[in-house]
């Protein structure tokens, strides 16, 4: 099956060879939208420079491994978490290994009245009428090809659903752990969250893989908010540093539903977080913000797509990024408002930090407007450290790797200040600083 860049890519062909043995082989429904997944993907094959929204990220990487399936899970223990205030926040934990749910690894006990957290496989297996009505609702393959062939595999993943009313008491916690074997592995995880009206929750995730073997992520989340429903999202990606990590996520957001999402990307080779929002009741709010760290030659893209179908809707998009090395960024963010959705508030910002003259930011912010009361804005900026700033600090005695952390934290740190459970927060300025402690040593040493 071709690709974007005219390579042979086996990833479909494995999805069709085991399409009779994948759970909920024989409920029509599912079978049919796999088969759609399947369609759309063998139609588009992985998209290249050629398609609007991929022209800066190169996925020919991919056709360099044979990537296999990951059959069965490792049998490993839940590793000690790099987020020390989160492993220690009392959670409803769920967590997968290659992909597969590991229900002895879980910690979902005294979940309260209204609450189910399960594995999609197992909701398969036993319930598959619950999820008709929202599994592939939300998404658009044919503009996330990545995101159909991720519909064609679709075996497991987590599912979330928060009956009306229902506020959690704790945070929901995806740990997913990968542990490559000899042979390069791909996984296709697929994740489900529906929040009934005026439903409240958190979801953490931690993306965790510490080996050099080649592996490759390909998650797709939907994630749907009943009216006045409430979701805040944390999400920190530290994939191996040979792993390709695509994760598309699709939002639904009715009335005076609120969203906050706020993703870390330190990880992987290349990686792309999409976020594709609508906004489809009156005065929804959806907030999304980002931090990436990039050295070497990783590749970290953020590519946001947010409707705004109703009226009184806000948007906002922050995303900063520190790039060393010959690291690229890549910001894309488009904000779209339908006829009739006035009083839209949209706004979006990007900000890059360039610590080498061999680092790249490419930044594309998109404005499209069809109503005539609203307020959207954006801006992007790209620079370099404040030598005035780091004058002024050397001259008070600090060294001058230690002057470049000093500042560098502070322009990340305003974006963290979003943050509003405190132990993320913790996690992420600690995660930040170990960052800054290593590249940053390592930058001034070379």
């Amino acid at each position: 099956m071709p690709d974007g860049s005219g390579h042979m890519q086996p990833f479909l062909d494995q999805a069709l060879a085991g399409a009779a043995d994948v759970p909920g082989a024989k409920v029509k429904w599912l079978s049919d939208l796999r088969g759609r997944g399947a369609a759309i993907y063998g139609d588009r094959g992985l998209p290249g420079r050629r398609d609007e929204y991929w022209r800066y990220t190169n996925l020919n990487e991919l056709g360099k491994n044979d990537y296999q399936l990951a059959n069965g899970t490792a049998a490993v223990d839940v590793p000690p978490l790099p987020h020390r205030a989160v492993a220690e926040l009392a959670s409803y934990r769920i967590v997968f290994v290659n992909g597969r749910l590991r229900s002895d690894l879980c910690v979902l006990d005294d979940m309260p009245d209204g609450v189910l957290i399960a594995g999609l496989g197992d909701m398969i297996a036993a319930a598959p009428d619950r999820l008709q009505p929202v599994l592939g609702q939300n998404l658009d393959l044919h503009a996330m090809p990545l995101a159909a062939l991720n519909t064609a595999f679709m075996r497991d993943g987590m599912v979330l659903f928060v009956d009306s009313g229902v506020s959690l008491d704790k945070p929901v916690h995806l740990v997913s752990i990968v542990v490559p074997g000899d042979t390069p592995m791909m996984l296709q995880p697929r994740h489900l969250v529906v929040l009934g009206d005026g439903a409240k929750a958190t979801l953490i995730e931690s993306h965790i893989g510490g080996s050099d073997v080649a592996y490759f992520n390909n998650l797709v989340s939907e994630l749907s908010l009943g009216e006045r429903a409430e979701l805040n999202h944390y999400t920190f990606q530290e994939e191996g540093p040979a792993a390709v990590h695509i994760s598309a996520t699709a939002l639904n957001l009715a009335a005076a539903a609120s969203y906050g999402g706020f993703i870390l990307q330190t990880g992987s080779s290349i990686s792309r977080c999409e976020t594709r929002a609508i906004l489809s009741g009156p005065g929804a709010d959806c907030r999304l913000d980002g931090i990436y760290l990039g050295t070497g030659s990783q590749v970290l893209d953020n590519t946001i797509y947010i409707e705004h179908v109703a009226t009184g809707c806000r948007s906002r998009q922050v995303y900063k990024g520190v790039l060393d090395d010959k690291a690229r960024g890549v910001f894309q963010g488009k904000i779209h408002v339908r006829p009739g959705a006035q009083q839209t508030d949209g706004y979006q910002l990007s900000r890059a930090l360039l610590l080498s003259p061999r680092a790249e930011i490419d930044t594309r912010p998109e404005l499209e407007i069809y109503a005539d009361d609203v307020k959207c804005s954006h801006g992007a900026t790209v620079g370099e450290l404040d030598a005035e700033a780091m004058f002024y600090l050397m001259s008070r005695g600090i060294a001058a790797d230690a002057a470049r952390r000093i500042l560098i934290e502070a322009f990340v740190g305003e974006a963290l200040s979003e943050i509003r459970l405190s132990q993320v927060a913790e996690d992420f300025s600690a995660h930040v600083r170990n960052w800054l402690n290593t590249n940053i040593t390592l930058a001034a040493a070379e």
